[in-house]
């Protein structure tokens, strides 16, 4: 189950992680999800969404949508 403590809520189906969430990120990973939604993602989504973040050369944001797994 996916902790968002230190997520910030951008509107009722958007999230920032930011990047000081982890290590190495270049950018902040928006995530589009409703609470419950969010809350009951499988903690490797983030994983691998803020792994995303870290890619060298990536720009703006790393992005999940509602159906991420």
């Amino acid at each position: 189950m996916v902790q968002i403590d230190s997520f910030k809520k951008l509107s009722d189906v958007s999230w920032e992680i930011p990047t000081t969430y982890k290590q190495g990120m270049q950018v902040p990973a928006k995530l589009y999800a409703s609470k419950k939604l969010l809350e009951g993602m499988d903690s490797g989504v983030i994983e691998q969404v803020t792994n995303v973040a870290c890619l060298p050369g990536i720009v703006r944001q790393a992005y999940a949508m509602a159906d991420a797994h």
